[in-house]
C-alpha cells in the first residue's frame, strides 16, 4: 500500500497549502464548487462464476458541480492476489441529494475504460465498463475537508462473461470554490 500512502500524503500537503491561501473577496455567486477526493478502495472482482479476486488500491475523483448536479471523473486502480490489477477510468454524472446537517448523501453513474492484468489467453484484457452507486460525505462544521464513504457496483465484460463486482471506498474529500 505504498502508493496509497504517497497519494494520502500528497493530498494532505495539497490541502494544507490551499487552506493557507486567502479566500477573502470571493462571493458565493462568483464561485463554482469543485470536489477532489482520494481514498482506499476494495473490490471483490467476480472474474468468473466461481472465481473471485479481492483487490485493494486507490480511488481518485474530481467533481464539478452546477447546483446539485455535477460532472464527475473517476479513477480506480487496485491490485489483488496473483499480481492481478483492475483499473477503471471513466466519467459521468454525480447528483447530490438533500443533506442533513453535516451529512451529504449522493448517487452517481460513470462509464469508461476497464483494464485487467495479467493478460490471459481467454480474451482481451481491456473492455468497456460502468460504475453505479452512492455514498455519504461527512463534512464536519462545513469545513473544506470532509470524509467520504461509498459503495458501487462495477460492471464489466471479460472472458465472454459479464461481471458485477462490488466496490467499497473510504477516503477524504476536498471542497474548493473557484472563480
Amino acid at each position: 500500500m505504498g502508493r496509497f500512502g504517497i497519494m494520502a500524503g500528497l493530498a494532505l500537503l495539497f490541502t494544507t497549502s490551499l487552506m493557507a491561501q486567502n479566500q477573502q473577496g470571493v462571493r458565493p455567486e462568483d464561485t463554482h464548487p469543485l470536489e477532489i477526493g482520494v481514498g482506499y478502495s476494495f473490490i471483490s472482482f467476480q472474474e468468473a462464476p466461481s472465481l473471485t479476486s479481492n483487490n485493494s488500491g486507490v480511488n481518485a475523483t474530481a467533481i464539478y458541480y452546477h447546483e446539485e448536479v455535477g460532472v464527475e471523473a473517476d479513477f480506480t486502480d487496485t491490485y489483488g492476489s496473483q499480481s492481478s490489477q483492475l483499473l477503471f477510468a471513466g466519467g459521468g454524472v454525480h447528483y447530490r441529494l438533500p443533506h442533513f446537517r453535516s451529512f451529504h448523501p449522493w448517487i452517481h453513474g460513470d462509464a469508461g475504460y476497464v483494464y485487467l492484468s495479467p493478460k490471459v489467453s481467454y480474451g482481451a484484457n481491456n473492455a468497456f465498463g460502468y460504475k453505479a452507486g452512492g455514498g455519504l460525505d461527512i463534512n464536519p462544521r462545513h469545513a473544506r475537508i470532509g470524509y467520504r464513504v461509498s459503495a458501487d457496483l462495477i460492471g464489466t465484460h471479460f472472458f465472454s462473461t459479464y461481471q458485477l463486482s462490488p466496490e467499497v471506498t473510504v477516503g477524504i474529500v476536498l471542497k474548493l470554490h473557484i472563480k
